[in-house]
């Protein structure tokens, strides 16, 4: 693979948004289509068309997520306030069960409770699982019963009505995560795209129309362009690179990693890279 550089000696770096900064990507390519559309037809970009598509693809993914986001909120919200009236309602049925069987506890079993031989205590069920187990045998055997001797509270019809409210919530919150997960990675993915797309086109103009020279004028496509550091450019192969991703960080530390890309003042710097057939 054959690395290369854009204009290795200029005082100006290009910084673009990361891939995970959503808006600031929106923003940069609805900068640059605006300016380019400016353009006479023979200087416009050659990224114009595929920027337009990728920008009409972002929009909706993102819409996308954050509505199968607000969407999974929701729904484990409901999830968790059906969970907690199960829970009175069994607690108000435990009362009962313990106030009418306080001599024979183990009948209680009947209604699915599960009673401590050695006290004869009869135990609340400490998992969900449990209690919609024993939601489930309270309404059976409620239901055996005639309804002249079932219990007053909790209330028979309000037990079945939330145990299926909470079975068909759990149903759409399981619905809405693989939605929320695949709608995340189909932004993400369109997104990485954008970020690349608007990268190589803004090698390209400085290419072919500031002749390998990176100027302060890139901004009129909505680039940003800072002054390089003044502090000792970084003795490796990739001190000239020139385009950039990122915003501005904390930290002044240089780092390097192992896909060619450096970090100096918060700046993370991406080499511009062309394949080749050979090394």
């Amino acid at each position: 693979m054959l690395k290369s550089t854009v204009d290795p000696a200029s005082r100006y770096n290009v910084v673009i948004p990361e891939a995970n900064e959503y808006d600031g990507l929106l923003v940069q390519s609805d900068e640059f289509l605006t300016y380019d559309a400016t353009l006479p037809p023979e200087d416009q970009s050659v990224f114009t068309q595929h920027l337009i598509n990728l920008r009409e693809q972002c929009a909706p993914h993102s819409k996308q997520f954050y509505s199968s986001e607000a969407q999974r909120s929701i729904a484990s919200d409901n999830t968790k306030r059906l969970e907690e009236e199960i829970t009175q309602h069994l607690k108000q049925a435990q009362h009962n069960l313990t106030a009418r069987y306080w001599q024979t506890p183990a009948e209680a079993e009947a209604w699915g409770f599960e009673v401590k031989q050695s006290t004869g205590n009869i135990i609340f069920p400490s998992t969900k699982s449990e209690r919609m187990r024993v939601l489930d045998s309270y309404i059976s055997q409620e239901q055996s019963r005639p309804e002249a001797d079932r219990f007053a509270t909790p209330d028979l019809a309000r037990l079945i009505e939330v145990r299926d409210q909470l079975l068909a919530n759990r149903k759409l919150t399981s619905a809405n995560r693989k939605q929320r997960k695949s709608s995340r990675i189909a932004r993400d993915e369109a997104f990485r795209r954008l970020r690349e797309t608007l990268r190589m086109a803004a090698g390209n103009i400085i290419i072919l129309q500031f002749d390998h020279t990176i100027t302060p004028d890139l901004q009129k496509w909505g680039f940003e362009v800072v002054e390089r550091s003044s502090s000792k450019p970084d003795e490796t192969e990739y001190d000239e690179v020139t385009l950039l991703g990122g915003s501005r960080e904390e930290s002044s530390a240089e780092t390097v990693s192992t896909n060619g890309e450096v970090s100096l003042t918060g700046l993370t710097r991406t080499a511009v890279q062309t394949s080749t057939n050979g090394s």
